[in-house]
């Protein structure tokens, strides 16, 4: 059994508990001992840590302590080079002779253009022996001479034990005050970057009574209050996460990502929506979406048009339930949590 050590930054988000309880076991299946290193964890009240781990304070001390008291085998960094402790670590993983895996996007997605942070990214890839990336099309991002050694794990949620068919949708939105007989829903960070001010607008065109729109996740850049104030049909669940956020989906009709998509689309596809969005700049998730097959996109900013695909999908009931299949057909394939595993797996196995 070989000893790998996952350094996680900051703290295991409450969606990542369940791709390390399921990354631990598939490892430990396949010869690899996985442990993770992290500053703690965000409360999931429907999963308990199953994967060994370690929390500590991170810093350039603390971190070399664990690699001499582990010995591992190969230690992989899911860590921002920003921190100032990365650089001094990685260099000191390097000199000690360590197998390196950065899992990563392979540059800042926000911040594409800059050439500081790209060759800041092309000086962690030279240290490192391996890249795991989000997704196969984050390689166009590498330099040629990094490519050969990178793999993918699509990047993706550990939904395995939840079934969207179980839902009762009449009682699911009866206990959050839903009286809408079809809903739009949004599922995700509530930030300006995601667009919200288009959905709203696209909202605004929609004069159907029939028609609600649900807001889950938390308002981080405290804007939401205010604009949805006394509008009607409209509901906001607040910050909903795990079983209750899939029950609500699963209960819903269409899900509208305006801007940058991330792990969201994963939620709603697997519950069988389908998912209208805006042409701009989206997370690696984006390759999930397949235009006029799982959902629509729209140009950025072409809010009549967003409001004429949601309309679309809200009035033709074997349209939406055909793309809500074939949504729910591409996270199980491709979106499985035995994909990302595999990735991981693949590229250990290439250090032997």
């Amino acid at each position: 059994m070989k000893e790998v050590l996952l350094f996680h930054a900051g703290l295991v988000q409450h969606y990542r508990i369940g791709v390390y309880n399921y990354l631990f076991g598939f490892l430990k299946d396949n010869g690899f001992n996985l442990t993770v290193i992290t500053e703690g964890n965000q409360p999931d009240p429907d999963r308990r840590v199953e994967f060994p781990e370690k929390i500590l304070d991170f810093s350039i001390s603390s971190l070399i302590e664990v690699v001499k008291n582990f010995h591992p085998w190969a230690v992989i960094l899911f860590i921002n080079h920003r921190e100032s402790y990365f650089f001094p670590f990685l260099l000191y993983l390097r000199f000690s002779g360590r197998r390196i895996i950065t899992w990563t996007h392979g540059l800042n997605l926000q911040n594409r253009s800059s050439r500081f942070s790209r060759l800041a990214h092309h000086v962690e890839h030279a240290l490192c022996h391996r890249i795991i990336l989000y997704s196969d099309e984050l390689k166009a991002y590498l330099l040629d001479s990094h490519r050969r050694k990178a793999y993918t794990a699509n990047n993706t949620l550990n939904l395995l034990d939840f079934d969207p068919q179980s839902v009762n949708r009449a009682e699911t939105l009866k206990k959050y005050g839903i009286d809408t007989a079809k809903n739009i829903i949004y599922s995700g960070r509530i930030t300006k970057r995601k667009r919200i001010q288009d959905l709203l607008a696209a909202f605004d065109l929609i004069k159907d009574e029939n028609v609600g729109l649900i807001f889950l996740g938390p308002d981080e850049d405290k804007f939401l209050h205010q604009l949805i104030l006394n509008k009607p049909r409209l509901f906001y669940l607040g910050p909903v996460y795990g079983r209750r956020a899939l029950e609500i989906l699963s209960a819903s009709d269409v899900s509208c990502i305006p801007g940058a998509i991330g792990l969201g689309i994963v939620d709603a596809m697997y519950c069988g929506l389908p998912v209208v969005t805006e042409n701009v700049s989206h997370g690696p998730e984006i390759m999930y979406f397949k235009e006029g097959v799982t959902g629509y996109m729209v140009p950025a900013g072409d809010i009549a048009s967003l409001a004429e695909r949601l309309q679309l999908l809200l009035n033709d009931d074997e349209l939406r339930l055909k793309m809500g299949e074939r949504a729910r057909e591409e996270i199980i394939k491709n979106g499985n949590i035995k994909r990302l595993a595999s990735g991981f797996l693949e590229c250990l196995e290439s250090l032997k």
